[in-house]
């Protein structure tokens, strides 16, 4: 038998354990290899949309920090500047109550002083008076020869509430 001669029925035979092997690899190993790599294919692909979807989500979240943040700085901006209007409407408050009060303090003050100024002068005056009466009476009394004098005196020291004696 030479290299170049052809029998057919082992051909035939070869031929027909060609698309056996190639029906049995197909059904054996290329479906379930193609399955295997489809699915891992679509778990990929499953990964990356999950990773997308994750990207766009640390996205929004990020965008609402920043806007949360800029929220928070125009709340705590506004709650500063109120209170320190709040804080200088009271220290004006407690400022001009104070002064109130020490405008009464001294307004009082004044009265009490001008009372007291009153009453010293009266006092100084009646003293004065008498101690001039006093004298004048013990002048007349002393050069006095009349009893009209004498009874014009008396008069004048009843009417000043001081008695002759």
């Amino acid at each position: 038998m030479n290299i170049f001669d052809f029998y057919i029925p082992e051909q035939i035979l070869v031929a027909f354990s060609l698309i056996v092997l190639m029906f049995v690899l197909t059904r054996i190993l290329w479906k379930p290899l193609t399955n295997i790599i489809d699915s891992r294919q679509k778990d990929v692909d499953d990964m990356l949309r999950s990773a997308d979807e994750a990207k766009a989500i640390i996205a929004d979240m990020e965008k609402q920090r920043v806007n949360q943040s800029a929220e928070l700085e125009r709340l705590i901006a506004d709650k500063t500047n109120e209170a320190c209007e709040r804080a200088g409407r009271e220290y004006n408050r407690i400022v001009a109550e104070a002064e109130e009060k020490a405008h009464n303090i001294v307004k009082a003050g004044e009265e009490k002083a001008a009372r007291e100024y009153q009453r010293m002068m009266s006092e100084s005056q009646e003293a004065v008076i008498k101690l001039a009466l006093g004298a004048a009476a013990a002048i007349v009394e002393s050069s006095m020869d009349s009893e009209k004098n004498r009874a014009l005196i008396d008069s004048i020291l009843r009417k000043s509430g001081m008695s002759h004696g």
